[in-house]
């Protein structure tokens, strides 16, 4: 197939879940397979709640995902506007002709006697559909009432029958149109209501298939009865199975982070992310790990998907971020590292920031996503920081799911030598630990050439040196060189930090622990 147009429509009423961003990315794999259009929509007819920061941020997570589009903001073409909005003269004219071809009436029910019918089909168990009786005035009546200036909405008046439609994924589905009742189409202040605009907005975008979550299955047939009046070919639908936590209930903030910008400030990779999203309703193995976006736009099928919830899992995420990160060479893990380090300010105050990554990567997102509210700078790393960042990044592979793990494993680096209460009395507690330190520096300080494995060779002849277990010996060294007793590899993380460096810091913890 070619010359399909899909569309992805957010409401700027906050920022872009990860559900509305998954939906973002099946639109543009399918587009892009299938040789076609992919059309962003803003949905903004809820004046009250749309921002625009909320649009700039919907477009900045499309782009770190790495989906463009063909037309919308930015990207004019053919079918703009692109914000609802800016729509309105369009729906006019398609409600003129809906009302010309006898489709909509006007409705002057009031709030009150609405309520009324809701309450009495409460009262006899059976779900509430608008009764329909404004579809029976006269023109007289309905004139004299317009012309008494009495509010009125427009509804669509729904033909008796059923509605079938199919769907790309699932079973065909069949609604009574007993049970859908007049619609209303125009509020009484002239606004359009949400069935009436988006299919007029996918009718003059000429959009060939309707991709999107399930949720919205019960507006599907109001919609077609709009398409079947105006006499417009009805799109093929695709509606996916929403984002669910491990919980099985609907994925918001109560689950942790619910959009791309926390998980990226969390430390995961945004490809990772993608892959994730793409891979949560289909067949998976770990080879698709490393998929990049042009992979799945090769290999992925949208219409492979099942239609049974997808249960978003960050422990799983988390895994597939770590399986990344160890496929990763050192150069480019090291420039991932400088990129992370310099959005959560790292390089501007290690000790801080560490100290906040010691509570957890959403701490940290937390306070990240804060300082970035606050449009507070990043602080870029010095030459000498984002040289070390690099030289560190292949010590820290193995030992890392997410970049944020990088700041308490490896923080030590960047910041002066500085222990807690709980690793001095550690360090207090391992049997020559004095004795070990000072050993070290003065070997330090003279092995030749400064290599790991001269390191290693010097480290590894202390125990029988000093008449001490390996273990003791490995442990004062941890702990004097970093602070801390969980590290990179002991020698590789000595020879990091440089001779002077080293066995400066090993002088120094020979001091408190003696």
């Amino acid at each position: 197939m070619t010359d399909a147009v899909v569309r992805f429509a957010p409401s700027p009423t906050g920022y872009l879940h990860l559900g509305s961003a998954r939906t973002g990315l099946y639109n543009y794999i399918y587009a892009r397979q299938h040789g076609g259009t992919l059309i962003l929509r803003i949905e903004d007819t809820d004046p009250s709640r749309s921002t625009d920061e909320a649009i700039a941020q919907i477009l900045s997570s499309l782009k770190e995902m790495g989906i463009d589009w063909d037309e919308g903001p930015g990207v004019p073409g053919p079918h703009g506007p692109y914000r609802q909005t800016e729509r309105a003269d369009i729906y006019r004219e398609y409600v003129d002709r809906l009302l010309a071809s006898g489709h909509l009436y006007p409705c002057f029910c009031t709030a009150e006697e609405l309520e009324a019918e809701r309450q009495a089909a409460q009262a006899e168990k059976r779900n509430w559909v608008y009764s329909g009786k404004c579809r029976r005035l006269g023109a007289d009546e309905v004139e004299r009432r317009r012309a008494a200036g009495e509010p009125r909405t427009l509804r669509f008046k729904v033909p008796p029958g059923k509605t079938v439609f199919d769907d790309m994924i699932r079973e065909p589905v069949e609604v009574d149109n007993d049970l859908i009742g007049d619609f209303i189409v125009q509020r009484s202040d002239g606004t359009i209501v949400y069935n009436l605009a988006v299919v007029v907005d996918d009718v003059t975008m000429d959009v060939t298939h309707v991709i999107r979550g399930d949720d919205h299955i019960s507006n599907t047939p109001k919609q077609i009865l709009i398409y079947e009046a105006l006499g417009a070919p009805v799109p093929k639908f695709l509606h996916m199975p929403l984002l669910f936590g491990t919980d099985r209930k609907k994925l918001s903030k109560r689950h942790g982070a619910t959009k791309l910008e926390q998980l990226t400030a969390q430390g995961l990779l945004v490809e990772v992310v993608r892959s994730y999203l793409c891979f949560l309703s289909t067949e998976f193995d770990e080879s698709m790990i490393t998929w990049t976006l042009e992979d799945l736009t090769r290999d992925f099928d949208v219409e492979r998907l099942s239609p049974s919830p997808s249960i978003f899992d960050p422990d799983k995420l988390r895994w597939m971020n770590g399986r990344f990160i160890r496929q990763m060479g050192d150069e480019k893990l090291g420039e991932r590292l400088v990129a992370y380090l310099t959005r959560v300010g790292f390089y501007g105050d290690p000790a801080a920031v560490e100290k906040a990554a010691a509570e957890g990567p959403q701490a940290l997102a937390a306070a990240v996503e804060s300082a970035e509210t606050a449009h507070q700078p990043a602080t870029a790393p010095t030459a000498e920081q984002a040289k070390l960042t690099k030289v560190v990044a292949p010590l820290v592979r193995e030992k890392v799911d997410v970049l944020a793990d990088f700041i308490p494993m490896a923080g030590f680096f960047f910041r002066p030598l500085a222990f807690t209460d709980e690793a001095r009395q550690r360090l207090a507690g391992t049997d020559g630990a004095a004795a070990t330190l000072a050993r070290a520096a003065a070997g330090l300080r003279a092995v030749e050439p400064w290599s790991v494995e001269s390191i290693e060779a010097l480290v590894r002849g202390l125990p029988a040196r000093l008449e001490l277990k390996p273990k003791a010996v490995f442990a004062a060294l941890r702990l004097g060189m970093s602070g801390q007793s969980v590290t990179p590899g002991l020698f590789e993380s000595l020879w990091a930090l440089g001779r002077d460096e080293a066995a400066a810091r090993l002088e120094q913890a020979a001091t408190l622990a003696g």
